[in-house]
């Protein structure tokens, strides 16, 4: 089987030949940092599975609906450097502030484009973006051939308003404001739902993705609202997708155990990146025992081992999370998040990974 191949089948809960095996974020044909060398080279070497991402380039790109407007403001005692973004919607502008510390270290807003009810209907007064092109999808699915399962990065309609907002006012509005809420969702469904069909009657990836479900689950948000704001309109996504003969992933950090029936629900093919105790609550084998081959999970490994355990520790952790995913397939061995958290990956850490990754191809055929 090729890993495109492979993947597909796992996605759809088919047997396959090897337990695929991915390290999130590392793709040899887009390397984007140099202290990821060792790591694009191990996925080469074991012929490591991909999930090689798509979205229209920046020259597909529409022009925006609404004038929009950049500015850098340099504070130099701070190490940072500001991005103030304004957009003037017809009803009047909404600003965002987003840091971005010298060092490489992940950036930070400060001021999100909406902090109250009027900045809310200034958002919802913004027209539908125009649809992209798409040509470079078909450039990249030439050159991909086998080697990587294709996936169309989507926004998630919950996680487009959350963003927006800031987690402590969506926390706030969950009460306050819910019915605004629930508009200002419909609105970003809308033009996902568009923009998903855009690409469907154009036959394009293998599978389709998003990130954001995470912002709406315990404990910031109850059960009730994982169902009524994310649930109930990724299942229409999803829907639509299916539909087509494509399939669907979706990454959401935190505890599984109260929402995992729900992804189920919706029909998803793919959750990534099932955190193991402390993080989460339900442990591999549980989520597994749960799902029961009517999803398939992708992921196992906490991020922050590699930072953590010795390399003898990395090795045991490998095989104990080989040991409750790899009976019965519908799994990936995966990272739970890309290797991003330092600015530069210390040496030990990328020996962390090199062990980790040579002990899950020791043992990956089934």
């Amino acid at each position: 089987m090729t890993p495109r191949e492979r993947l597909i089948r796992v996605f759809k809960r088919m047997d396959v030949d090897r337990m695929p095996i991915r390290l999130w974020g590392v793709d040899p044909m887009f390397p984007v940092r140099d202290d990821w060398a060792i790591l694009y080279q191990l996925t080469e070497k074991y012929e490591l599975e991909i999930i090689r991402s798509w979205g229209p380039s920046k020259e597909e790109m529409s022009e925006s609906p609404c004038d929009l407007q950049t500015e850098e403001k340099i504070v130099s005692e701070k190490g940072i450097k500001e991005i103030i973004t304004t957009i003037r919607t017809p009803k009047g502008p909404i600003k965002s502030v987003f840091c971005q510390p010298f060092s490489g270290a992940p950036g930070y807003t400060v001021k999100h484009f909406i902090e109250s009810v009027d900045d809310a209907k200034k958002w919802l007064s913004i027209p539908d973006a125009g649809l992209p092109g798409v040509q470079s999808y078909f450039e990249l699915e030439k050159k991909t051939a086998g080697r990587a399962m294709l996936m169309i990065g989507i926004d998630e309609a919950m996680y487009t308003v959350q963003r927006h907002l800031g987690s402590e006012i969506f926390g706030y509005w969950l009460y306050d404001e819910r019915e605004l809420l629930k508009e200002m969702i419909d609105k970003a469904y809308h033009e996902i739902g568009n923009l998903v069909k855009h690409y469907l009657s154009r036959n394009l990836g293998d599978a389709y993705g998003w990130v954001g479900p995470e912002l709406c689950i315990p404990p910031l948000a109850s059960v009730r609202d994982f169902y009524e704001f994310v649930v109930e309109y990724d299942r229409r996504i999803i829907d639509l997708v299916h539909n087509a003969g494509k399939l669907t992933w979706i990454h959401c950090h935190g505890d599984m155990k109260p929402v995992i029936n729900g992804f189920i629900e919706m029909g998803l093919d793919c959750l990534n990146p099932i955190e193991p105790p402390p993080v989460g609550k339900i442990t591999l084998a549980q989520a597994k025992e749960i799902c029961k081959n009517k999803m398939c999970l992708e992921g196992g490994i906490e991020d922050g081992i590699f930072y953590t355990m010795k390399p003898e520790e990395i090795k045991k952790t490998t095989v104990e999370t080989i040991h409750q995913g790899k009976p019965g397939g519908a799994f990936i061995l995966c990272p739970t998040s890309s290797p991003n958290t330092a600015a530069k990956l210390p040496d030990y850490v990328i020996e962390n990974y090199r062990v980790f990754v040579e002990t899950a191809v020791s043992v990956r055929d089934y």
